[in-house]
C-alpha cells in the first residue's frame, strides 16, 4: 500500500508539473486557461501531501487523489467574458448569415444568444468562432438533431441508456442525471446520439445567460472494465465542444472508483483544460468512491428536493441493482407517464422470445407462493415499484414543468416508429 501510494503521488507531481509547463498562456487576464502562479504553499509537492492527508484524497478509502486536483468550485459558477463587444457579435452573425438564411430551422436556432455563446466559447476570437459556428450549422443541417431521438433506446433496447434531464440546481441551471451501471449500450456513436437527444430536449427550457447551462451528475455505481473505453468519453466531449460549447457548467462524478483513474488520465490528455476544471468528485450516498463528502457537494448545488431525489435514486439502484437494471427505463416511463411502476419489459420479452415467453403452471404457482403479498401483473410477474413517491423521470416539481411535458410529447411522437417502443 505504501509503495502504491508513493507511485501515485509521484505520478501526480509529474502530471501537475507537466500541466503547468504546457498550459497555454492567454492574452485575456480572466481566461481560466491561464496557468496559476505557484508558490511554496501551492506547489505540486505540498498540494499532493494535502490531498493524501485529507479525507478527499485518501487512497486507502478508494479516493482518487490525482483527480481532486481540479476541484475548483469557482469554475462551476463563473462565466468567461460576461461582457461581449456588440460589434463582434454582429460581425459573427453576419459571417454565418448566408448559411442561416438557407434554412428555416437554422434561422430559428441561430438566435443572438447562441451567437454570443459561440463567441464567448472562443474568448472573443472572431475567426475561430466563425469556423466553429459554421461547422455546427452544417452539422445541424445534415443531422437535424432537433427532430431525432436516440435510435438505440427506440429500437434496440429501451434500457440502452440511463441519462435524462430531471430538474434544476440552485442557480436555475438544468440538472442532468445518468447512471453508468444502468446503461446497457457501450457504443461511442449511440452514446453521443443519446447526449444529443438530452441536450436538444433541454435547450429550449434553459434560463437566460449566465445560467443557460446544465450540471451533469454521473453515478459510477457498477462502473466496470466495459466502461473503460476512451472512445465513449472522447465522442461525448467532442460533441460538447464542437456543437454545444458553453453549455456544460460542471460534472459531478459520484462514487468514482480507483479503476476510473486510468480512464480519467487518458481523457484529460486530449480534453479542453477548461472542461477538466469543471469536474467535481463526490462520494456516493453510501460513502463509496473518492471525492468530497456527499452532503457537502449536494448541499452546495441543489436544494432539499433535488438532493433527496438524487439520494433516493442512487440508494434504490444500489440496494437492488439486478432488479432495477432489468426493469427501469426512462424512455418507457416517459411514454406511459409513470416513473414509479416498472413492468414494461414482460411484454417485450414475450414478443422477442425472452425468458418470460413461456412459463409453466408450476413456475407460475411457485412464483405466486414465493412472493405472496407482492403485487403481480397479468403474467404473474412481480411488479417492480420504486420507493413510494419517487419518479425516475425527475423531481415532483420538475414533472409539472414544461420541460418534462415537452419531453413526453417527443417520446410519444417517436415511439410509433421505434422497433422497441
Amino acid at each position: 500500500r505504501r509503495a502504491r501510494k508513493r507511485f501515485l503521488l509521484s505520478s501526480l507531481q509529474r502530471g501537475a508539473r507537466a500541466r503547468v509547463s504546457a498550459a497555454p498562456r492567454s492574452r485575456y487576464r480572466d481566461d481560466p486557461r491561464s496557468p496559476p502562479a505557484l508558490d511554496a504553499a501551492s506547489s505540486p509537492r505540498v498540494r499532493s501531501r494535502r490531498l493524501v492527508s485529507s479525507g478527499v484524497g485518501n487512497l486507502s478509502r478508494g479516493g482518487i487523489g490525482a483527480m481532486v486536483a481540479h476541484d475548483e468550485s469557482a469554475c462551476l459558477v463563473t462565466r468567461a467574458m460576461p461582457d461581449l463587444d456588440p460589434a463582434s457579435v454582429d460581425a459573427l452573425a453576419e459571417a454565418v448569415r448566408p448559411l442561416v438564411d438557407s434554412d428555416d430551422a437554422l434561422r430559428a436556432w441561430c438566435t443572438r444568444a447562441n451567437v454570443e455563446r459561440f463567441l464567448r466559447a472562443d474568448r472573443g476570437n472572431l475567426a475561430k468562432a466563425t469556423k466553429r459556428l459554421n461547422e455546427t450549422l452544417r452539422w445541424r443541417l445534415e443531422k437535424r438533431p432537433e427532430t431525432r431521438m436516440c435510435s438505440a433506446c427506440l429500437s434496440v433496447d429501451l434500457r440502452s441508456h440511463y441519462m435524462q434531464h430531471v430538474g434544476w440546481d440552485r442557480l436555475g441551471r438544468a440538472l442532468v442525471y445518468s447512471d453508468i451501471g444502468m446503461a446497457r449500450d457501450k457504443s461511442a456513436d449511440t452514446n453521443a446520439e443519446h447526449c444529443t437527444q438530452v441536450l436538444e430536449l433541454l435547450e429550449p427550457h434553459l434560463a437566460p445567460f449566465p445560467h443557460d447551462q446544465y450540471v451533469w451528475v454521473v453515478d459510477f455505481h457498477k462502473f466496470g472494465v466495459k466502461d473503460m473505453s476512451p472512445k465513449v468519453a472522447g465522442a461525448c466531449l467532442s460533441l460538447f465542444g464542437k456543437c454545444y460549447p458553453e453549455r456544460l457548467a460542471g460534472m459531478i462524478l459520484v462514487g468514482a472508483p480507483v479503476l476510473f483513474n486510468g480512464l480519467y488520465r487518458a481523457v484529460c490528455a486530449f480534453a479542453d483544460p477548461v472542461t477538466v476544471k469543471k469536474v467535481r468528485f463526490a462520494r456516493g450516498p453510501d460513502g463509496g468512491g473518492g471525492g468530497k463528502a456527499w452532503d457537502s457537494v449536494m448541499d452546495e448545488f441543489f436544494d432539499a428536493e433535488h438532493k433527496a431525489w438524487l439520494e433516493t435514486e442512487m440508494r434504490e439502484n444500489r440496494a437492488s441493482w439486478r432488479t432495477r437494471a432489468k426493469h427501469k427505463s426512462w424512455l418507457a416511463a416517459s411514454i406511459i407517464g409513470d416513473g414509479n411502476r416498472h413492468g414494461w419489459q414482460v411484454a417485450r420479452d414475450a414478443e422477442t422470445g425472452g425468458f418470460s415467453k413461456k412459463r409453466s403452471a408450476f413456475s407460475k404457482k411457485k412464483t405466486t407462493e414465493k412472493e405472496a403479498g407482492v403485487l403481480l401483473d397479468e403474467n404473474h410477474e412481480p411488479v417492480c415499484l420504486s420507493v413510494p413517491g419517487h419518479d425516475i423521470r425527475g423531481c415532483a416539481s420538475f414533472l409539472k414543468h414544461e420541460a418534462c411535458l415537452a419531453t413526453r410529447r417527443a417520446a410519444l411522437k417517436h415511439a410509433e416508429a421505434g422497433g422497441g417502443t
